[in-house]
């Protein structure tokens, strides 16, 4: 490896900071209308291309790959569509919150970055990839949007209440996830992690 990990660091940045950032990318080029088209805002805002890369997992392990030279996002169209959207949200984080890190690290070939990962650092790169799910995160769900679309199903979270006096927030948002993902096109996965993330109280909205 001829990369000196030492010269590349990545900023301490918390969640409304992240937010923030994804809020002013969205802005951008969104016209209030879910699914955001993340795929536009790759296209329209970064001037990046999008490209299919069947099998692309097996050789970088994830949906999506953000290019050294930030124009590019390379994606595995066999995943399933949520999840290429999400790779594709989180691959923009990079290019927001990441890109001289990306211009360092990512060299020109899939086999190339496979190697790269095995030397760096976890506490670096795990905070640039943690920050570049949250960006991903609020970029596709849409705070505002996200309670709209959880209060939809009020009466029947107060009935549930009544009903389980003991009922948690975490009861709630196993109830609301399978339910509201479709909207915003993500899994249920993605609403569980806003609902806790954005600290959303369930039980009085």
């Amino acid at each position: 490896m001829d990369i000196d990990f030492s010269e590349i660091t990545v900023s301490w940045l918390d969640k409304p900071q992240i937010w923030s950032y994804a809020e002013t990318t969205r802005a951008k080029c969104w016209t209030g209308t879910l699914p955001v088209n993340v795929e536009v805002i790759a296209e329209k805002v970064f001037q990046i291309i999008i490209i299919p890369i069947p099998q692309l997992k097996t050789f970088v392990h994830t949906e999506a790959h953000l290019s050294g030279s930030l124009d590019e996002i390379d994606y595995d169209p066999t995943s399933p569509s949520v999840r290429i959207r999400f790779s594709i949200a989180h691959e923009l984080g990079h290019r927001v919150l990441h890109p001289q890190q990306i211009k360092a690290l990512r060299p020109s070939s899939y086999a190339e970055w496979k190697n790269t990962i095995n030397y760096l650092p976890n506490a670096m790169w795990g905070r640039a990839e943690w920050q570049a799910r949250e960006f991903a995160g609020r970029l596709l769900v849409p705070r505002e949007l996200l309670i709209q679309e959880a209060r939809k199903y009020q009466n029947e979270i107060e009935k549930a209440g009544k009903q389980i006096p003991d009922v948690t927030t975490d009861d709630i948002t196993e109830f609301l996830a399978p339910r509201i993902c479709n909207k915003f096109d993500v899994s249920d996965t993605v609403i569980k992690t806003r609902l806790c993330h954005e600290e959303i109280d369930l039980l009085n909205f």
